[in-house]
């Protein structure tokens, strides 16, 4: 995804730096204006909220960056939604290895 590729390279936004992101989803309107785009921040709540805070902010950087890329005649503008399936899937993890721990067992770590 050509958004990960300069959020991790190019952007240099200290709210950025060492938090684990996962683009999640794209959805574009049909006349290319809009596209919200499905971020999930691994990290607690006021990391999540700087990165997203962040992402805001770099908006104009990475849509300039895209129409460079992308060689289209409209580059949306991107609009980044919060998506808590990471931390969704990590609380559901530490419940399950609770839960084997005090059976006696042990899950594998991912």
């Amino acid at each position: 995804m050509v958004i990960a590729d300069l959020v991790n390279r190019r952007v240099k936004h200290p709210d950025l730096q060492g938090v684990i992101l996962s683009f999640t989803a794209v959805e574009v309107t049909p006349d290319l204006a809009h596209a919200r785009v499905g971020v999930s921040v691994l990290g607690d709540e006021e990391q999540t909220a700087a990165a997203m805070n962040a992402l805001e902010r770099v908006e104009p950087f990475l849509h300039r960056e895209l129409g460079k890329q992308l060689h289209i005649r409209r580059v949306p503008r991107l609009h980044f939604t919060r998506d808590g399936s990471m931390a969704e899937a990590d609380r559901i993890t530490t419940l399950l290895r609770d839960v084997a721990q005090a059976d006696g067992r042990d899950l594998p770590t991912p």
